[in-house]
């Protein structure tokens, strides 16, 4: 029937209801919630604190009061003349997938991913940088954009490689590989790190990259990601950001001064 199938095409929630709903009830319009074309989403307070020295940055309330999901804080700023907006959005593969969508519908066209993750690759080391090229695991988000769980994604070439030429330009401690997608934290084993590694994998998260990388190719807007090694399975649990406090600030700042100078590049050139 006619009735049925415009149920399954249409879904209840878009970004353009949850935008409307907070015009609605501000007395806003569609301008004042925009974002700019570069975006950054960091999980950090220590990496925020260093793009606010950098960045001129004023903090909005965007959608946060009108929305779940709306992120923990946003902020929009100008760094030599390019526009650019900070998100800190919750954690996960679920969070980002609406993140993404309001980013996007936003007016986002380039977003970096930069934070940390759990360094598995046989070579990394703790706060080492890490690029991944693809990403990979059973998300249980990305499936319902039409990927595949055994789809490998293949991330934004042209992105990822000016993050590399960013990172190689300021450091040796970087590597270059596939990241594994698992929200299960308390689920993994030594085996399946093993087999993850003869597959490629150097580093492993929550989700977030399959998720970004997914919706960013469906919506055509240029993407990549960074991160700093901040745990390894094999080694067992560390405090790195208290134990190592100088060496972990110092590897956040260098991250985010890496991401400052490919969100330059990129804007010039996509």
């Amino acid at each position: 029937m006619k009735g049925d199938k415009t149920m399954k095409e249409e879904f209840c929630l878009s970004s353009k209801d949850v935008v409307q709903a907070a015009m609605d009830a501000s007395n806003k319009n569609i301008k004042d919630f925009s974002v700019d074309p570069n975006v950054m989403i960091i999980f950090s307070r220590g990496l925020l604190n260093y793009l606010k020295e950098e960045v001129t940055l004023e903090e909005s309330d965007w959608l946060l009061p009108f929305h779940p999901y709306g992120s923990e804080k946003l902020f929009r700023g100008n760094y030599n003349n390019i526009p650019i907006t900070i998100i800190l959005p919750p954690m996960g593969a679920s969070p980002m997938a609406s993140i993404a969508e309001d980013l996007i519908f936003c007016g986002a066209k380039r977003i970096l991913l930069v934070c940390g993750s759990w360094g598995i690759g046989k070579k990394v080391k703790l706060l080492d940088y890490i690029i991944p090229t693809h990403g990979l695991g059973s998300d249980g988000t990305s499936i319902h954009y039409g990927r595949k769980l055994s789809e490998e994604i293949e991330l934004d070439k042209d992105i990822t490689n000016i993050i590399i030429e960013e990172t190689k330009r300021r450091t040796e401690n970087y590597h270059i590989g596939k990241n594994y997608s698992k929200e299960a934290f308390y689920q993994i084993n030594k085996q399946e790190i093993f087999e993850l590694q003869k597959k490629g994998c150097i580093s492993m998260e929550n989700g977030e990259v399959n998720v970004l990388a997914t919706i960013c190719k469906q919506r055509k807007v240029k993407y990549g990601t960074i991160f700093y090694s901040y745990y390894n399975p094999l080694e067992g649990w560390n405090i790195s950001w208290m134990q190592k406090k100088e060496k972990y600030k110092e590897c956040v700042e260098l991250e985010g001064e890496i991401a400052l100078a490919a969100i330059l590049r990129i804007s010039q050139w996509y």
